[in-house]
C-alpha cells in the first residue's frame, strides 16, 4: 500500500497539469455546494459566497495542503526553481556566458587532467576479455622505497608452476624490441614485443585472421620460429591482406611464420605499441650482449601478470604470493633474500611504477585545481553583485511569507545551473585540451599510444566537481542574499557600500592568492627546465644528432662489425654540414646510460668497504668523440686508429675517476685490470693502459644540483671509456655534429641505408632537446602551470576591476561632494587605487605564504632552484602587483569623471 502510494506520487510529478485541473474543478463544486447550502437558509449571493469561503477555509492554503498530499512537495519546488532559474539566465546571458566559461576553463582542466591519469592508472588495457579479474605482479626487495617493475624470467616460471588461485600466468618484455624487417625496399623497422605461449590464451583474445599463440607451441629454444601480427600494423603495412597468414616473413635475418592477427583494439599490457608477438622461445632473434650458451629467454626481464580464478579475490591472491615467495627465500636465499610479491589491478602503467605517475598526476591536479579555485571566487563575486542588484525582489519574497531555507534552496538551484552549464562546456573543452596536452608531447622512440576517451567516470566526475563546486561557491552569495532587510530594501534605501563589499573583497583576495601560487609554481618548473639545457654538463649539446642502430639486424658478427663502424663514421664525416662525426654506445644526458662490463681493479688502491671491484660506468666510443661533443681532455689524448684489437688495450678516465683513484699522481700511464662479467665461463681480467683524462661530464640534473657549490665529498661514478674497435658492441649511436645547426638525420639516414639497405635505424634525437622522463614530466607541469597562470592572472584582474569599479559606483555621491570640495584628480586615483591595491597587496602576502609551502611539492623537479627562490617570488608578486594596477587604474580613471552636481543629485 505504501509503495502504490510511493509510486502514485512519483506518477504525478509528470502530470500536475491535469492534476491542477482537476483540483481547480473539485474546488469549485465545494465552494458551489457551501453557497448553495447557504442560499437555502436565507441569504444574499453575496452573503452566501462570503459566508461559503469562511467555512472552507482559505483556497490557495487548501490547495497547497492538497498538493503536499498528492506529490513530493520538494519535488515539485525543485521543477519550479530550475524553471525559474533557467528564464533568469535566458535573462542575462551575458552573466550565464561569462560565467560558464570561467567555469568552464576550470572544470575542463581538471577534466583533462582526470581523462589521461583514468586511462593510464584506473582503466584496464583495451581489448581483453573480463579486465576485471587480470593482475599485475611485481616483486619489491626490503628495504627498497621503488618496486622493480620486471623480474626475472626464471620468477615467473616459479609462480606460474605454484601458484593456484590464478587461472593463469603470462609475462611478457616491457620493453620493445627493434627489428629488421626484410623487403623488397631494403630493411624496415618495426617493434617486437616478446611475450609467453600464453600471453593471449590468458587475456581471453580472439584471433583477426589465423590463430594467436598457445600451449601446444614449443618452450624450448628456437623451437616456434612464429609470429603475430597487430591488427594496427596489420592494416598499415600488409592492406589487411587475409593471406599474411601462413606467410614467411623474416625478422633480424630469421624466418618467422605468420600464424594470426590479433584483435582489433588489442594493443598490448602497455602503453607501448607492438608491430608484432614473437614468443619466448625465439628470444634468441634479439639476444644481444647476453651470456653464451645460456637459454635466451632465461635471460630476459619481463613483466608478470595473471588472471584470477572465478571466485577469488585480490586479496586472496596476494596472501597466496606472499606465501610463495617466502618460500623461494628458502629455497633461493641467494636469489630471493628480502624479496616479496604483490598484485595491482592490470593496467597500462606498471604496478609498481603506478605510485610515481599518480604523484605526477596529484601535483597537475592540484595545479588546476587551483584555476578553479580563482574561477569560482570570480563567479561567487558575481553572485553576490547580482544579488545586491535583486534585494527588492529578495525583499518582495520574503514579505510575503518565504522562509530562508526555501529562498537560499531557489538561490543556490540558480547556482547549481550555472555551474552544470560551465561542467557541460568543460567536458566539451576537455576533449579538445586533452587532444592538445598529447600532441605537444615530444615524439618517442617506440610507437606510444593511450585511450583518452571521455567515457563514464570522467563525465562523473565532471559532475561531481561541478556540484561541489557549486555548493561551496553558490552558499555564502544565497546566505548572503537571504539576510536582505525587507524595511530597507522596499524603500530602496541602501545599506552601507562597505558592508555590501566585504564578503567580495574577500573572494578577490583569494582569487589573488591562488594566482600567485600558480605563478610561482611556473616559475619554478620554468627555472628548473631553464636549468637542465643551460648548466655546464661538460659537454656542448648545441648541433649534436644521435642515431641509435642495431649492427645485429644488418647481421654484422664481432669480426665484421668493427671494420663497418669505421668506414660508416668516415662516409658520414665526408657529408656535406657535417662538421665531425663519431660512434659511441652511450651520451652523455638524460637519456645516456653507459655500460656495466665487469669490475675494476687498480693496483695499490682498494675497493670500497665489502666490495672485490669498484663497479664503473664504461662508454665504448670511437676516435672523435670527445671532439664532435666539445669534451675537452685534460691530459693525454684521445683514441686513434691505432688502437684494435690486436693493440695494446688501452682505456681513458674522466676527471673525478683520475682524482679518486690516483689523487696525488698521473693518471695518464696508470695500469688498471678489468674483470670481464656476465660469462658463463670465467675469463681472466684484462690489462688497460690509461692514455687520456676527459672532462667529466655529467646529466643536467647532476650539473644542477653542483653548481655554484664543490661537493664536500667526490660522489660522482667512476666514469670510463673504451675504443669500440677493442670492446665491440652491435647497439650503438652514430654520433653527429652539424655546421650551423643544420638537419643533418635525412642525409645520415641515407648514407647508413646505401652501406647496407638491411641496417635499419632505431630512433633519432637531438641533444639539445632531450626527451627524458623527468624532462617530460618539467614540460607537462611548466606548459600547464603556464597557461593556467595566465588564466588565473586575468580571473584575477576582472575579480579586482570588478570590486573596485563596483566600489567607484557605490561611492559616486561621496566622490561628488569630494569634487565638490576641491579634491583634485589626484586625490580621487589615490583614494581608489590604495582600496584596490589593499585587496592586491593582502591576496599577494596570503599568496606568497601558501607559495613557500606549496613549492615544497615540487622539489624532486626543481633542478638547481630553490623551492623559496627569490628571483622567482620577487618576478611573481611584481606581475600580480602590476595586473593589479592596471585593473584598479581603468575605474580609478573613470571616477575622475564624476560630476559633482550630477551625483549630488543622484540621492
Amino acid at each position: 500500500m505504501a509503495f502504490r502510494r510511493f509510486v502514485l506520487r512519483l506518477a504525478d510529478m509528470f502530470r500536475s497539469g491535469r492534476r491542477e485541473e482537476d483540483l481547480a474543478r473539485e474546488t469549485a463544486a465545494h465552494l458551489s455546494l457551501l453557497e448553495d447550502e447557504y442560499r437555502r437558509l436565507g441569504m444574499t449571493p453575496d452573503e452566501a459566497r462570503y459566508a461559503a469561503r469562511r467555512a472552507f477555509g482559505g483556497v490557495e492554503q487548501m490547495k497547497d495542503r492538497h498538493r503536499d498530499a498528492r506529490s513530493f512537495t520538494w519535488l515539485d519546488d525543485a521543477r519550479r526553481d530550475l524553471h525559474y532559474s533557467a528564464r533568469l539566465l535566458a535573462r542575462n546571458p551575458i552573466f550565464a556566458l561569462t560565467a560558464a566559461l570561467s567555469l568552464a576553463i576550470g572544470i575542463g582542466a581538471n577534466a583533462t587532467i582526470f581523462t589521461i591519469a583514468n586511462a593510464l592508472l584506473l582503466r584496464a588495457p583495451a581489448g581483453v576479455a573480463d579486465p576485471g579479474r587480470l593482475v599485475d605482479i611485481f616483486h619489491t626487495d626490503e628495504g627498497d622505497t621503488v618496486s622493480e617493475p620486471v623480474s626475472e624470467y626464471a620468477s615467473y616460471l616459479e609462480l606460474r608452476r605454484r601458484v593456484t588461485t590464478l587461472e593463469g600466468v603470462y609475462a611478457y618484455q616491457l620493453e620493445l624490441q627493434p627489428m629488421s624487417l626484410a623487403g623488397a625496399a631494403g630493411a624496415e623497422l618495426v617493434h617486437g614485443n616478446i611475450v609467453t605461449s600464453n600471453y593471449f590464451g590468458v587475456l581471453g583474445l580472439r584471433a583477426a585472421a589465423g590463430r594467436l599463440f598457445d600451449s601446444n607451441d614449443s618452450e624450448a629454444p628456437g623451437a616456434s620460429p612464429i609470429a603475430v601480427l597487430s591488427h594496427r600494423f596489420w592494416v598499415a603495412r600488409f592492406d589487411k591482406d587475409p593471406a599474411i597468414v601462413g606467410r614467411t616473413v623474416t625478422l633480424n635475418r630469421q624466418p618467422f611464420v605468420i600464424v594470426g592477427v590479433a584483435s582489433e583494439g588489442f594493443q598490448g599490457m602497455s602503453v607501448a605499441l607492438p608491430d608484432v608477438w614473437i614468443p619466448t622461445s625465439m628470444a634468441g632473434v634479439t639476444a644481444r650482449g647476453r651470456s653464451a650458451g645460456r637459454d635466451p629467454a632465461l635471460q630476459l626481464r619481463v613483466m608478470i601478470g595473471g588472471r584470477l580464478r572465478p571466485g577469488v579475490s585480490r586479496r586472496q591472491s596476494a596472501a597466496e604470493l606472499d606465501v610463495i615467495g617466502r618460500a623461494l627465500q628458502r629455497e633461493y636465499p641467494d636469489q630471493y633474500s628480502g624479496v616479496s610479491w604483490r598484485t595491482v589491478a592490470a593496467s597500462p602503467i606498471p604496478g609498481s611504477l603506478r605510485p610515481l605517475v599518480a604523484a605526477f598526476f596529484g601535483l597537475l591536479t592540484a595545479i588546476v585545481s587551483l584555476v578553479l579555485m580563482i574561477a569560482c571566487a570570480n563567479v561567487a563575486g558575481m553572485l553576490l553583485a547580482r544579488a545586491t542588484s535583486r534585494r527588492r525582489e529578495i525583499a518582495v519574497r520574503l514579505a510575503m511569507g518565504a522562509g530562508r531555507a526555501r529562498l537560499v534552496r531557489q538561490l543556490l538551484t540558480e547556482t547549481m545551473m550555472l555551474f552544470a552549464l560551465g561542467g557541460a562546456a568543460g567536458v566539451w573543452l576537455a576533449r579538445g585540451l586533452t587532444t592538445l596536452l598529447v600532441t605537444s608531447l615530444p615524439a618517442f622512440p617506440v610507437p606510444v599510444g593511450v585511450s583518452l576517451p571521455l567515457d563514464g567516470r570522467v563525465i562523473a566526475f565532471a559532475a561531481m566537481l561541478s556540484w561541489i563546486a557549486a555548493a561551496l561557491s553558490g552558499l555564502a552569495p544565497a546566505l548572503h542574499a537571504s539576510k536582505a532587510d525587507v524595511v530597507s530594501a522596499l524603500k530602496d534605501q541602501s545599506p552601507e557600500w562597505s558592508d555590501r563589499l566585504r564578503l567580495r573583497h574577500v573572494f578577490v583576495v583569494g582569487q589573488v592568492a591562488f594566482t600567485l601560487v600558480l605563478i610561482v609554481a611556473a616559475g619554478l618548473l620554468g627555472r628548473a627546465l631553464r636549468n637542465r639545457s643551460v648548466v655546464d654538463s661538460g659537454f656542448d649539446p648545441r648541433g649534436v644528432e644521435t642515431m641509435s642502430i642495431d649492427l645485429s639486424l644488418a647481421g654484422c658478427t664481432d669480426s665484421t662489425g668493427p671494420a663497418f663502424v669505421r668506414a660508416a663514421v668516415e662516409r658520414i664525416r665526408e657529408l656535406p654540414g657535417v662538421e665531425r662525426a663519431t660512434a659511441a654506445v652511450a651520451v652523455p644526458g638524460p637519456g645516456g646510460r653507459g655500460m656495466m662490463l665487469g669490475g675494476l681493479m687498480v693496483p695499490g688502491i682498494s675497493p670500497p668497504a665489502g666490495q672485490r671491484f669498484f663497479q664503473p660506468i664504461w662508454n665504448i666510443v670511437e676516435p672523435g668523440y670527445f671532439a664532435t661533443l666539445g669534451v675537452p681532455m685534460v691530459a693525454g689524448r684521445d683514441f686513434s686508429g691505432a688502437d684494435r684489437a690486436a693493440g695494446e688495450a688501452v682505456a681513458i678516465v674522466s676527471e673525478s675517476a683520475a682524482r679518486r683513484l690516483w689523487p696525488a699522481q698521473d693518471a695518464v700511464g696508470q695500469q688498471m685490470s678489468l674483470q670481464p662479467a656476465g660469462s658463463a665461463v670465467p675469463q681472466p681480467a684484462r690489462r688497460l693502459l690509461v692514455v687520456g683524462v676527459a672532462r667529466d661530464v655529467k646529466s643536467s640534473a647532476l650539473a644542477a644540483r653542483d653548481r655554484g657549490r664543490p661537493p664536500i665529498v667526490d660522489t660522482s661514478p667512476l666514469l670510463m671509456y673504451l675504443p669500440l674497435q677493442q670492446h665491440y658492441t652491435p647497439s650503438l649511436m652514430i654520433i653527429t655534429r652539424a655546421a650551423g645547426g643544420q638537419e643533418l638525420a635525412g642525409a645520415v639516414r641515407s648514407a647508413m641505408t646505401s652501406m647496407d639497405p638491411n641496417l635499419p635505424i632505431v630512433s633519432v634525437q637531438r641533444l639539445d632537446q632531450p626527451a627524458g622522463p623527468i624532462q617530460l614530466q618539467l614540460r607537462v607541469a611548466t606548459s600547464v602551470s603556464g597557461s593556467l597562470g595566465f588564466v588565473g592572472l586575468l580571473l584575477a584582474a576582472i575579480g579586482v576591476y570588478g570590486v573596485t569599479a563596483y566600489a567607484v559606483t557605490c561611492r559616486t555621491r561621496e566622490i561628488g561632494i569630494r569634487v565638490a570640495m576641491g579634491a583634485t584628480r589626484a586625490d580621487i586615483i589615490g583614494m581608489v587605487m590604495r582600496q584596490g591595491m589593499r585587496l592586491v597587496a593582502l591576496g599577494g602576502a596570503a599568496g606568497l605564504i601558501f607559495s613557500a609551502g606549496a613549492s615544497r611539492l615540487l622539489t624532486r623537479l626543481l633542478f638547481g632552484v630553490p623551492p623559496t627562490d627569490p628571483a622567482t617570488f620577487a618576478g611573481a608578486a611584481t606581475l600580480v602587483a602590476l595586473i593589479g594596477l592596471v585593473a584598479c587604474w581603468i575605474p580609478a580613471r573613470r571616477a575622475t569623471q564624476v560630476d559633482a552636481m550630477t551625483a549630488l543629485r543622484r540621492e
